[in-house]
């Protein structure tokens, strides 16, 4: 299992996101695998976007599509929730080659915890 959980945005046409190996951390009583980043804590206190090249200080964590990707270590399933705008193939594939989630079982769901306020992303 090589496989990454964590957070990720959708902003200016760029994925933005921060990921861990899945197989460094420890499962959950219901054997989920989540990274404990936070997306309000790297967006905002962190600027995470800077790393990616986008100029977008001052702006709120929740006004760009965003998503997070967790490892079901009892299906060997990565599960991925995200705004259902970023349904879209080449999203998709974004997603999957950024948490190396080609050669494993992956299941989409949007989620309206991560819905997003901006309609013009």
């Amino acid at each position: 299992m090589n496989s990454k959980v964590g957070i990720f945005w959708f902003a200016e046409n760029t994925l933005v996101f921060k990921a861990q190996s899945a197989i460094d951390l420890k499962s959950d009583q219901l054997g989920f695998i989540d990274s404990t980043l936070q997306h309000q804590v790297e967006w905002e206190d962190n600027n995470i976007y800077q790393l990616f090249g986008l100029m977008l200080d001052n702006t709120d964590y929740y006004n760009f599509p965003r998503g997070r990707v967790v490892f079901n270590a009892e299906q060997n399933t990565s599960y991925v929730y995200l705004d259902k705008t970023l349904f879209k193939k080449h999203i998709v594939k974004m997603i999957k080659s950024t948490f190396s989630l080609d050669n494993t079982a992956v299941k989409f769901f949007t989620d309206p915890h991560y819905t997003c306020f901006n309609s013009t992303f």
